[in-house]
Parts: C-alpha cells; sequence; structure tokens
C-alpha cells in the first residue's frame, strides 16, 4: 500500500495515450467534436456565423469572427524569416511568399505585426486572442491560424478544406507586404505571380476570401465611408456580399449580375482608387468570375484547393502530416492511474463516430491483456452526445480496476458487433494524476508548489528518471499575445513500491505562477540501464481531449 503522505491535496493533471499520436489527437478533437457533448470549443467563436468574439463580446460593431479567422490566414501566409519553402505539392503560394527567394508561409509571425498599416482592424488581435486558449506544447498557433480558415469555410456552409498538422510558430515578424485597396493592378499582380499565382487563380483565390464578411471604416475610412457608421454598426461595416455570414457563391453572381452588393464595397467604392478586387476581376474581362458563377459545385472545388493550398504553405524543413482523417473509433483519455488507496485502474472513454445516432450500439465491451492476465469491461454509451459537419459523435466511458499483484495491460481492445479493434498501451512507465497536486503557496498568493508522480516498472532498472515540464509563456514583442514554450527538467525520486511490480517516483516544482498550469503539460522521460529511453508523453495539467 502506497503511503498516506503521497495523496494529491489538489488533483491538477490528466494522463492519457493519444492514438495515433498527441498533435493529431489534440488537432482532430479541435476540428471533428465542435458541438454539443464533449465539444472542444473551438468553433463556439462562429456559432452562429454571424457572432462576433472579443475582449468586450460587443455584436454591434458589424464585425464577424469566421471571416475574421480567414483574414488571419491570408495576411499570415508568407511571413516567415527563413530563407527556403516547403510546398506540399510543390507549387509555391500566396500574396506575401516569394518562390524566386523561397520565403514565405503559415507560421503566426503575424502576431507580431499587428500594428502595421496594411494590418488594419480587429481581426488578428481578436482571433490570436481566442486562439491562444487552445496552444500547447502539441498545438502549434499556426496549426491554429490554418485550422481557423477550414473551420469557418465548412462550418458556415462551404466545403471542407483537407487539413494537414505539423506547422511551426516563428519567433518574430517576417517581411511586409500585402496588397492594399488602393494599389494598381500590376502591382497586385506580381504579389499573386510572387507565390506562384497566375492571374486566373488570383482572382478566384481574392472571390474565395471575400464571400464572407464586410470591410469597415473603422479600418479602412478610405474604402467605406462614414454613413455606414450606426448604432448596430458601430465599426461601419459594408458587407461583401448579402449573405456575409455564409460561405457561398453570392458574391461571384451578385458581381457578375450587379445585383446586391455587387461584389462588395472593394468593387465599389465610393473612391474609385479603392476598388480592387474591381480592377482584378476586370483584368480578364471578367472570364474567370462569369466561370466561378456557373455553379456552387465550381466554385467551391476552385475554393478547396486555392485555400488549401494557401494554408498548406510553410517555410523548408517543417514537414506538413498527411491530412488529417476525422477517426471513427477513438480512444479518448485511455490512461492508467495509481488511487489513494494503492489500487491501479485503467479508464477513458471510446469516441464512436456515425454518419447518424442510430448507428451507435447501447454498449461496447472493452477487453485489456497483459502477459499473464486478462480483463473485461462493459462500456454503456453515454446519453450525452456530439455531432459535427462529419456526423454524430457518441462516447462509451469505462473503468477497469486492475487485481492486485497482477501485470498491466499492454494492448486493448475494442469489441463491437462489426468487429474488433486493437490498441497498444505503454504499460512500463507512466504518470500518475491522483497522487500528483498543486499545493496553493500559503504565503505567495497566485504561485504553487507542483508535486509530479510516475510509476515505473519495476524490471527496467531505471538509472535516470525525469519530468519535462512545459508552460507557455508570452512571447516579447507580440502584440497579439501569442506563446513561447518553456521547458523545466525536474529529477524525480524513489518514494515507494506498489503492487504489480511498479515503482513510484515523485519531484517537485515549487513557485510556480498558476495561471500557467492550465496549459503546461508534463512528460516523463526513463533511461533505463541498457540506455533505452522510454516517454509517457503529453501529460496536460488543465482539461481534457
Amino acid at each position: 500500500m502506497l503511503p498516506l503522505a503521497l495523496i494529491a491535496l489538489v488533483n491538477i493533471a490528466f494522463a492519457s495515450f493519444y492514438y495515433p499520436d498527441p498533435r493529431t489527437s489534440v488537432l482532430e478533437h479541435l476540428l471533428v467534436d465542435t458541438d454539443a457533448a464533449y465539444r472542444s470549443g473551438f468553433k463556439d467563436a462562429i456559432t452562429p456565423c454571424s457572432n462576433y468574439v472579443s475582449a468586450g463580446g460587443d455584436q454591434t460593431t458589424g464585425r464577424t469572427t469566421a471571416a475574421q479567422w480567414m483574414r488571419v490566414a491570408f495576411h499570415d501566409v508568407g511571413r516567415t524569416k527563413l530563407d527556403t519553402l516547403y510546398h506540399v505539392n510543390s507549387q509555391s503560394q500566396f500574396v506575401t511568399a516569394h518562390t524566386d527567394e523561397g520565403t514565405g508561409g503559415v507560421d503566426a509571425s503575424i502576431s507580431f505585426e499587428t500594428l502595421r498599416e496594411e494590418n488594419s482592424g480587429n481581426a488578428f488581435n481578436d482571433s490570436f486572442g481566442y486562439w491562444r486558449t487552445f496552444q500547447n506544447a502539441k498545438t502549434s498557433m499556426a496549426d491554429l491560424v490554418a485550422l481557423g480558415t477550414v473551420t469557418s469555410v465548412q462550418n458556415c456552409g462551404g466545403p471542407q478544406i483537407p487539413y494537414r498538422t505539423g506547422r511551426v510558430d516563428a519567433n518574430g515578424p517576417g517581411a511586409s507586404g500585402v496588397p492594399a485597396p488602393d494599389t494598381n493592378l500590376s502591382q497586385t499582380l506580381q504579389f499573386f505571380a510572387n507565390s506562384g499565382f497566375n492571374q486566373t487563380d488570383s482572382i478566384a483565390l481574392t472571390a474565395c476570401g471575400h464571400t464572407m464578411g464586410s470591410v469597415h471604416h473603422g479600418g479602412f475610412p478610405t474604402v467605406v465611408n462614414a454613413s455606414y457608421v450606426t448604432p448596430n454598426n458601430t465599426q461601419g461595416g459594408a458587407r461583401l456580399d448579402t449573405t456575409f455570414d455564409q460561405f457561398d457563391l453570392n458574391v461571384v453572381t451578385e458581381y457578375v449580375g450587379q445585383t446586391g452588393n455587387l461584389g462588395g464595397p472593394l468593387v465599389s467604392s465610393f473612391n474609385e482608387s479603392s476598388r480592387s478586387d474591381l480592377r482584378l476581376y476586370q483584368s480578364d474581362d471578367n472570364q474567370r468570375m462569369k466561370e466561378l458563377s456557373q455553379s456552387t459545385e465550381v466554385f467551391f472545388s476552385t475554393c478547396q484547393s486555392l485555400l488549401g493550398r494557401m494554408i498548406d504553405t510553410v517555410p523548408r524543413g517543417v514537414q506538413l502530416s498527411e491530412p488529417l482523417t476525422p477517426l471513427t473509433l477513438k480512444p479518448v483519455n485511455v490512461s492508467f492511474d495509481i488511487g489513494q488507496d494503492g489500487e491501479m485502474t485503467l479508464s477513458g472513454s471510446i469516441r464512436y463516430l456515425t454518419s447518424s445516432q442510430a448507428d451507435a450500439p447501447r454498449s461496447i465491451s472493452i477487453e485489456a491483456q497483459a502477459d499473464s492476465s486478462s480483463y473485461q469491461a462493459d462500456a454503456p454509451a453515454d446519453p450525452d452526445t456530439g455531432y459535427s459537419v462529419f456526423g454524430r459523435t457518441t462516447f462509451y466511458p469505462f473503468t477497469m480496476p486492475i487485481s492486485s499483484n497482477s501485470d498491466l495491460p499492454s494492448t486493448f481492445t475494442v469489441v463491437m458487433e462489426t468487429g474488433k479493434t486493437f490498441y497498444a498501451l505503454e504499460n512500463r512507465l507512466f504518470y500518475v494524476p491522483s497522487l500528483s497536486s498543486a499545493t496553493p503557496s500559503l504565503s505567495s498568493p497566485g504561485l504553487a508548489d507542483l508535486n509530479i508522480t510516475s510509476a515505473v516498472r519495476r524490471d527496467l532498472n531505471v538509472t535516470d528518471l525525469v519530468a519535462e515540464v512545459t508552460f507557455l509563456l508570452p512571447q516579447p514583442g507580440s502584440y497579439s499575445l501569442t506563446y513561447g514554450v518553456n521547458t523545466t527538467t525536474i529529477p524525480l525520486s524513489w518514494t515507494a513500491s506498489s503492487s504489480h511490480g511498479y515503482d513510484v517516483y515523485s519531484g517537485m516544482l515549487q513557485r510556480v505562477n498558476q495561471t500557467l498550469l492550465q496549459q503546461g503539460s508534463v512528460d516523463i522521460v526513463a533511461t533505463s540501464s541498457s540506455g533505452v529511453k522510454i516517454v509517457d508523453e503529453f501529460s496536460r495539467f488543465g482539461g481534457l481531449y
């Protein structure tokens, strides 16, 4: 039995096995679990698509968050200090990239650039202020910038853009250079040409980016005059089309047919020099816009391709994943733990994604296999379900006690009528959430002493065991308060022995700012006597994925 001294004062963390890996699992959760039960919260900002999220929460500004998220990606692409690029399809990309110089890419460098005139408006600070709560050691701000565009498009009526992960955040500003409303046609086309976009693509990509949202007098008084400012539209937003909160064909058909909003204020501005969209659309005698106006299918397939190219632009050396595919069956928060009574458990939940709720069984079975023992638990469906553009999600929570003096499972199996699915478990070492704690300081309000506990299989003969604790810290010069990553290594010392052949180790990190815990995480790293390194990766200090 474990000594009473190890009982946690404040339980502060969650340990999980991630499938297929931590980064993919976390971002798949943000992409797929968007509504109702177990939702990630990422999509909340654009629900409904007319919603506007800012520090003040004012809904009378005439702004929409979904459109802002797309604008951030448009302006961020190409902003990097690195001198080479990696393009997923060996094609160079958007407006501030320079293919001849090899610069450009989605890297969140725009968070350092929000005072530039070319980045006028609230879109950037508002967006980064919302996204930063979803950032962690495995989720870069750059991946969230790209996810913002994907989420806005697919949840506001548009196509599903393939989403890849693995972008890396910049640590400073990038080069300037985004076409302004008064930029002449030749310069605008050169911006796009620098990025590998020809004239036809430039016209279509602009239309794709301007099917949602507004242009505001508050940010662009030379485009939109003050007559648009009203008590319910305090920033004077002039809508780009009549369905400003939907990703649809109207921005094109209204331009071609000269109906509705005529293609938006960048077509019809009172200031002729600010009609940048009109100059671009007319540069081929309106041929591309007429082609796009033929059908929703033509417009959507074009935008899916061009927006995908845009967000997949990254610096050379950054390797993007294959497009993320929503998992039909996904283990969620599956982990070992040791209770305060010294008993071990395997617990978690299984998420089942189906096209309709009727396809989900009322219960499933979980089987776990060890070398000399096996375990089984029934998992009834949680009555609370979720949904998204990908389908319906049903969750099956389970807890499986591990018999005393038995070895821990190395695999578990989800058993359904349709078949069995096998998953591996790391049973050589694991973070112990129930025996870890954050003890608030009595003398220093806002600080806490962080106790980290892990269990290691005794036959590993560990020679070195540490906890690598990662916190997210503000980056100097980033006006949008994106975060850099700071890691501290803590030695772990033997504390007690448990049943099942495991030793328990603990370590302390003193005087931690409690606000850092919410997005903090820990890796447990062991080195065996044979020199083999084993890692229990990414146990978080606040929240579940």
